[in-house]
């Protein structure tokens, strides 16, 4: 599991090694201390990765750009 902070949510990234071999990768974007509580949204990748650090590379991309876009928009509703 991998964990990075991007404004007020925090990206997690969960591995899974398919039974072919292959890598797949799922990102979790959920509030850090003060979001609110209803801003939470798990996507999983539906390529697949020759190893897992590409896995978790293209998760972890695509999970803060997600983070930061929540971020913005809570930023810009609430300000």
């Amino acid at each position: 599991m991998h964990r990075r902070t991007v404004g007020q949510y925090s990206v997690e990234v969960r591995t899974l090694r398919a039974p072919s071999g292959v890598w797949k990768a799922a990102y979790i974007v959920e509030p850090a201390l003060h979001a609110g509580p209803r801003d939470f949204v798990m996507i999983t990748l539906l390529d697949e990765f020759e190893d897992e650090r590409t896995a978790v590379d293209a998760a972890m991309e695509r999970g803060m750009r997600h983070a930061d876009w929540l971020d913005t928009a809570r930023s810009t509703y609430t300000g």
